[in-house]
């Protein structure tokens, strides 16, 4: 039997929900979302994964866009300024491993 949270969608947005749960935990609850992840695959195979990673990139589009009109800011800024922090991010990671 199929459960809801198996729906790509569904499971996008439960994945964010975990992710805003760990964010407000700062950081402690991150093995939560491993647990997530890792029954959806034995659940669903590993196809899953690719499934869900187009999900959460159309809802994260969704919600910018969302954004977007409320501000009246192109979503296109804010898709510069979460690939910018990214960037710095993984800048740092790199010196930090140095």
């Amino acid at each position: 039997m199929e459960l809801f949270s198996d729906r790509p969608a569904m499971a996008a947005a439960a994945l964010t929900r975990l992710a805003a749960a760990d964010a407000e935990a700062g950081g402690r609850l991150a093995g939560r979302l491993q647990v997530y992840l890792s029954d959806l695959i034995v659940r669903n195979g590993p196809a899953i994964m690719e499934q869900l990673a187009i999900e959460l990139a159309r809802q994260h589009l969704a919600s910018l866009e969302r954004l977007a009109a409320a501000t009246g800011w192109p979503a296109a800024r804010y898709l510069d300024d979460v690939e910018l922090a990214a960037a710095m991010d993984e800048r740092r990671d790199t010196e930090t491993e140095m």
